[in-house]
């Protein structure tokens, strides 16, 4: 089910950032160059996205985007990793920190809805979690936020089309959209699998699963 009109997305969005954070301190200095499941990225280079697409000021976020043709995905790789590359974790870390610390928001991410902040985030953070065999239950209803905003998402991230025509059901948490064909499984593993990510294909269940992982190849 649909969560109401008055879920607080921007509280939600940094008390995402906020666990993502927690998490981070446990990490061995190794796992920070751990691939992660964005292809090409690792956990690093995750953080070091999140964290210039919040403290790059516009005027500067505009200039780094010109040196790269005004591709956003090219520049949001590039810009990505070269901070990732140049800081250590700690002071990785500690940027990302000031994002929760001091509820920074520049850049980019000021033209970002908070819900969809919030999905991308919930799935960052299982970015670098899935490849570390680090799980964790993600709180309810942060997941049920995101499941919600995935199936009307198009653009970059291309849930809307894996979505169309299928009735996607949630076996964990109180949630199901669409109509069709059934899939079900976690609310992870549907978030994920909407997101573009072929880690939990294996997961998912119901006469639809075949058509979602089609669409997710293609």
């Amino acid at each position: 089910m649909p969560t109401d009109q008055k879920t607080d997305h921007d509280r939600l969005r940094y008390d995402e950032l906020a666990s993502i954070s927690e998490f981070c301190h446990t990490l061995e200095p190794a796992q920070w160059d751990a691939p992660s499941l964005c292809e090409g990225w690792r956990v690093r280079d995750v953080i070091g996205h999140m964290t210039v697409g919040y403290t790059t000021g516009l005027p500067a976020m505009v200039g780094k985007m010109a040196r790269h043709g005004f591709s956003v995905p090219r520049a949001s790789r590039v810009e990505s990793v070269r901070l990732a590359s140049r800081c250590s974790p700690g002071e990785l870390l500690a940027r990302f920190d000031s994002i929760v610390e001091d509820r920074i928001r520049k850049g980019i991410t000021r033209f970002i809805a908070p819900a969809e902040g919030l999905l991308d985030h919930v799935v960052h953070h299982q970015d670098i979690r899935r490849p570390l065999g680090r799980p964790r239950a993600i709180p309810e209803e942060r997941l049920v936020a995101a499941l919600d905003v995935a199936p009307t998402l198009s653009g970059f991230v291309g849930s809307k089309a894996r979505a169309e025509g299928l009735r996607l059901v949630a076996s964990d948490v109180d949630w199901s959209a669409g109509s069709g064909p059934e899939v079900r499984a976690t609310g992870e593993a549907l978030l994920l699998t909407l997101t573009g990510r072929a880690t939990a294909l294996g997961e998912l269940q119901g006469e639809g699963a075949a058509l979602l992982a089609r669409r997710l190849a293609s």
